[in-house]
């Protein structure tokens, strides 16, 4: 598909994977978006995502990154509960971690010949502000509006934007800065203040980097196991049956699990697990097991309920079409729970969350133990005491 982004010549805009076919936007709605007339899901979100029979969601435009569907509320709050337990803010960690990524994967997306069309004006700016912004509501980030910017190349630049219902503000925060390196190739720092309850405004601007969040990041690579869960698929658009039970808002930029409540989006494990390496590179190799404490004690605070994992094959299904793994065995017998996972992401995570469910079922504390192979298996033991 060619598009004439501005005043430059035709671009294929197909390998731009993300921002493909970016339906139009009209009083903060979203124009031309089709959902799926059976299960109600957007049809450019299940276009741009495949579910593997190994538990593993990955881009169909770049097969080699992985998503997962995570409880957006839980990522805050374990950002919170880091801190909490080790008595040191985190955020600006969380933040730096989190734009070094946004710009490596987005200066992968966006070819140089576009970067070079920005760099001479030639590129209708507002478009690709749009589709950005058009994902990031199918994603389930919220509801996001340009406030303004200025692109003239030199220090007075900003892009400045709204987010209602954010999904976390550091996360966007290092969205919105990274995105805007990439395309314009400078550094920029950011900034937000918050407006009002659940709406906040961020602020991206060129400045130097900190010295020790400069330079590339190590991202993980998964190396996938092959495996056999198979997903009962919608007979229309041929995305899992499963993603009925999430109801999509557009206007408001959520997703929602209406068997729960919860809210979730979808994201990339390996930028989570970066935020996650950088915080133990710089507070020490404590953090894994801080993790795993902050969630299991965010799990104990009653935002999950036991009752929800109803039998192992209904919690294998429920983590393969989350992309969160392939669930091989799971046992609970005299207050021992024992589980394997394959291809397994976010595995401090899951580890506290399993930890406080195990908790909340017996009433007593618990001891975890594990071990992640470089295969990505995961071998789970937790003991209630």
């Amino acid at each position: 598909m060619g598009c004439n982004l501005g005043h430059g010549p035709p671009v294929n805009t197909d390998i731009f994977g993300t921002f493909r076919d970016a339906p139009g936007m009209k009083g903060g709605a979203m124009e031309g978006m089709e959902f799926c007339p059976r299960c109600g899901t957007p049809r450019q979100f299940v276009d741009n995502h495949e579910w593997l029979e190994n538990g593993v969601i990955v881009q169909r435009g770049d097969r080699s990154h992985r998503m997962v569907l995570l409880e957006s509320a839980n990522l805050d709050h374990l950002y919170r509960g880091i801190e909490e337990i080790i008595g040191l803010p985190i955020e600006r960690i969380v933040i730096e971690t989190k734009r070094r990524a946004t710009r490596e994967y987005i200066d992968r997306l966006v070819p140089e010949e576009v970067k070079d069309m920005v760099a001479r004006k030639e590129f209708d700016m507002n478009l690709l502000i749009q589709a950005n912004n058009n994902l990031a509501r199918i994603m389930g980030y919220g509801d996001v509006q340009v406030l303004g910017y200025r692109f003239e190349q030199d220090e007075g630049d900003f892009i400045r934007q709204r987010v209602r219902n954010p999904y976390s503000i550091p996360l966007w925060c290092g969205d919105l800065a990274g995105a805007t390196e990439a395309v314009t190739r400078r550094d920029n720092d950011v900034e937000y203040k918050i407006v009002s309850p659940g709406e906040v405004e961020i602020n991206a601007f060129p400045a130097e980097h900190p010295p020790q969040f400069q330079g590339r990041l190590q991202l993980k690579e998964y190396h996938l196991l092959a495996g056999d869960v198979e997903l009962d698929r919608c007979g229309t658009c041929g995305g899992p049956a499963g993603l009925s039970a999430f109801k999509w808002n557009l206007e408001e930029g959520t997703i929602t699990d209406l068997a729960t409540g919860r809210r979730l989006a979808m994201l990339g494990p390996a930028y989570q697990e970066a935020v996650f390496d950088e915080l133990e590179k710089e507070l020490g190799e404590d953090i894994p097991r801080i993790i795993v404490e902050a969630q299991r004690r965010f799990v104990r605070s009653g935002f999950y309920k036991a009752q929800e994992i109803e039998s192992e094959e209904q919690f294998r299904r429920l983590l393969a079409l989350r992309g969160l793994g392939n669930l091989r065995t799971l046992s609970l017998k005299d207050g021992r729970l024992r589980v394997r996972l394959e291809n397994a992401a976010l595995h401090l995570m899951f580890v506290g969350l399993l930890q406080g469910y195990v908790e909340t079922i017996t009433g007593r504390d618990s001891s975890a133990e594990w071990e992640l192979s470089p295969e990505g298996v995961l071998e789970l033991e937790i003991t209630a005491r």
